[in-house]
């Protein structure tokens, strides 16, 4: 033993850097990945029809045990409370709008909301790349540290779907961009978009010093796309995924849980964890 591995001995004492520790534990289990779904669509995108009904949908969801759920804090009112399963939560904390708003992110809740109402982390977007990016930085920057005062984890949505990039939109460049933009801030957790590859999801992992999961997107063409492009975020060295559509749109949402579970946390080929969905 070295002279400072004697200082280890309580390494977070009574901080909060406990409370970050055990909250980070909690969404991200004995594997260290996590299959969060984003529940949090409606706003930024329109009221699909299973958004709609939202209660059943969660409570199909959430009986095939996800790590965790993103939500906004008036829906998680009305599914956590009326549902016993233990699922962790993250309060999605800000929001864009396709339609109304795209590269700007509305505020919507708060770092006391979210302990205030048992979330484990609090989620915040950003649109690298837009006008509005320096506005973006700078909410995030604050939510960092009201945030780390309590040890609630921060998940940044960290998109490159400014306006600015013009044509690099989407490239593997403005991805680490973004991504790398909020972990120099000083996140827990970068949501970014996949990049179409292992080889360059490799690129945005290693560039990023934080913990990187990969967003599901659009709607995939086939469940089968949906376990491929997990399993290549995990052989990249993601964390994980954070997926929306390609689950609650799925034909059965639970049976996608757990086939990205067999995915994720067992490195079940996606060929094999395709036959969960049958």
């Amino acid at each position: 033993m070295t002279a400072y591995a004697t200082l280890d001995i309580n390494p977070t004492g009574t901080t909060s850097a406990l409370g970050r520790t055990i909250r980070l534990r909690r969404l991200f289990g004995a594997t260290g990945r996590t299959v969060t779904v984003a529940l949090d669509q409606a706003v930024p995108r329109g009221v699909a029809p299973r958004l709609a009904g939202i209660a059943p949908t969660y409570d199909g969801i959430a009986a095939a045990g996800p790590d965790a759920v993103t939500m906004f804090k008036g829906i998680a009112g009305h599914v956590i409370a009326h549902n016993p399963t233990r699922v962790p939560w993250i309060l999605k904390a800000s929001t864009f709008s396709v339609d109304f708003h795209a590269h700007y992110d509305a505020v919507v809740a708060t770092v006391s909301d979210a302990i205030r109402l048992g979330a484990e982390a609090v989620a915040v977007g950003i649109s690298a790349g837009s006008s509005n990016q320096a506005r973006d930085l700078e909410l995030l920057s604050g939510v960092v540290e009201s945030a780390g005062a309590v040890g609630l984890p921060v998940v940044c949505h960290a998109y490159p779907s400014g306006e600015l990039w013009e044509d690099r939109k989407g490239s593997v460049e403005a991805i680490l961009y973004a991504a790398r933009a909020a972990a120099e801030l000083g996140v827990d957790v970068v949501k970014t978009w996949y990049s179409g590859s292992t080889e360059t999801f490799r690129e945005i992992v290693e560039g990023t010093p934080a913990i990187v999961v990969a967003a599901g997107g659009a709607k995939a063409d086939s469940p089968l796309q949906v376990l491929r492009q997990a399993a290549s975020v995990i052989e990249a060295g993601g964390r994980g995924v954070t997926f929306g559509r390609n689950v609650w749109g799925a034909e059965d949402p639970g049976k996608m849980v757990r086939a990205l579970r067999a995915v994720v946390h067992e490195d079940v080929e996606p060929e094999k964890a395709a036959e969960l969905l049958k």
